[in-house]
């Protein structure tokens, strides 16, 4: 009898099996790479990108006859409804969990508010995460979407949405998530740094030019208003301000030979000076110097001297450019606001305390000077 039990429990258990009736085929659904938002004329201008994955983690050469993407637009008078108009020109189910970059133009960070409306419809899909990556641009934005990468790699291996993988050769801006954004805009000093981003056409192959992305600044946001750019040179001193840096690169001069060095091991410490009422920020910066190309036999203590002032004077650039823009660019009141908020909060207006440009205090120490010979000698001699 307790045999014949066990089997009828068994043959019960088939039909209380819920299976998988309600699981989603790959194959049946569209996957979101990227997304473009811009505002214009009281609309949201939205562009979608979609990618094949039939390309992705390939060991071989890609298919070029494989349509690696496809990019959409759609307006809305709010993020939601052109999302939704977006929807409705499509063949499958959308799936958002594989967003990897978002770009905003120039704009929409210039409306009060509308930056804000954005980032709470993303963070309200329930499959799209805080790691996805931020930019801001002044450029046509469809052209983000299409483009692949050098030697026609897998889209999904583009600059936009693996900043890191070249941010460790060289790291001239910091990549910036969308939960570093909504930290920084929420909190003192209610500064944002995105990344700002260009399409360059500076590679040719035999079918032509190739087109690639350049991260060349930043983009200046506040939750209220759009401050500008720091592009180029006036940005050089942000890499030595952040201890995430991995590889910066100075360029200078040691009597009248140029020389290019790598800056390793960067590492940097504010700390506010409080007299009174009177705020001053010491800045410690430490790093290693690199040098591999010179045409002068030179000392190490001379590297080490000539390092130190170029990276001075970088980082006292950048600061002064900010200021011009009235922006915090070191978020130096957030500094004083970790350590001493009595003191901010006797200071501070909407967040930001006032600086000027004797506010900052910039020592810069380098540990050591590194070479690929033991010797700073030339390795071709002059003949007699």
């Amino acid at each position: 009898m307790k045999k014949y039990m066990i089997y009828f429990l068994l043959l019960a258990n088939l039909f209380l099996l819920t299976g998988c009736w309600d699981s989603e085929e790959n194959a049946r659904m569209l996957y979101l790479h990227g997304v473009g938002l811009d505002y214009k004329d009281g609309q949201f201008y939205f562009y979608m990108q979609l990618v094949s994955f039939a390309n992705v983690a390939r060991s071989e050469q890609i298919n070029q006859d494989v349509m690696q993407s496809e990019v959409g637009l759609s307006t809305g008078r709010t993020v939601d409804e052109a999302i939704a108009k977006m929807i409705r020109s499509v063949d499958e189910k959308i799936f958002f969990g594989h967003l990897t970059f978002l770009v905003f133009g120039e704009e929409l960070l210039k409306q009060e508010e509308k930056l804000n409306e954005v980032l709470n419809s993303f963070s309200r899909y329930i499959n799209t995460r805080y790691q996805t990556w931020i930019y801001a641009t002044n450029e046509p934005l469809e052209q983000f979407f299409l483009e692949t990468p050098l030697l026609k790699k897998a889209i999904t291996l583009t600059k936009l949405a693996n900043p890191l993988n070249s941010y460790e050769q060289d790291s001239f801006i910091e990549p910036m998530n969308v939960r570093k954004l909504i930290i920084h805009l929420n909190e003192p000093n209610h500064l944002v740094k995105i990344p700002y981003v260009r399409v360059k056409h500076n590679w040719n192959t035999v079918s032509g030019p190739d087109t690639t992305f350049h991260i060349e600044g930043v983009a200046l946001v506040t939750p209220k208003e759009f401050k500008g750019y720091l592009i180029k040179d006036d940005a050089n001193g942000l890499q030595f301000m952040t201890n995430e840096s991995i590889t910066g690169y100075v360029t200078t001069k040691i009597g009248d030979a140029d020389f290019t060095f790598t800056i390793k091991n960067m590492k940097r410490k504010i700390t506010p000076i409080v007299k009174g009422t009177d705020v001053k920020f010491q800045i410690d910066i430490s790093a290693d110097a690199l040098v591999s190309s010179y045409n002068i036999n030179v000392s190490e203590d001379a590297i080490a001297k000539a390092v130190e002032k170029s990276i001075e004077k970088a980082v006292t650039e950048t600061y002064k450019k900010g200021l011009e823009k009235n922006c915090d660019v070191y978020r130096l009141s957030e500094s004083l606001y970790r350590k001493n908020v009595k003191v901010w909060k006797k200071l501070e207006n909407q967040g930001v305390i006032p600086l000027t440009e004797d506010s900052i205090d910039v020592q810069v120490t380098v540990q050591k000077v590194k070479s690929g010979r033991t010797i700073y000698k030339n390795t071709l001699k002059k003949p007699d």
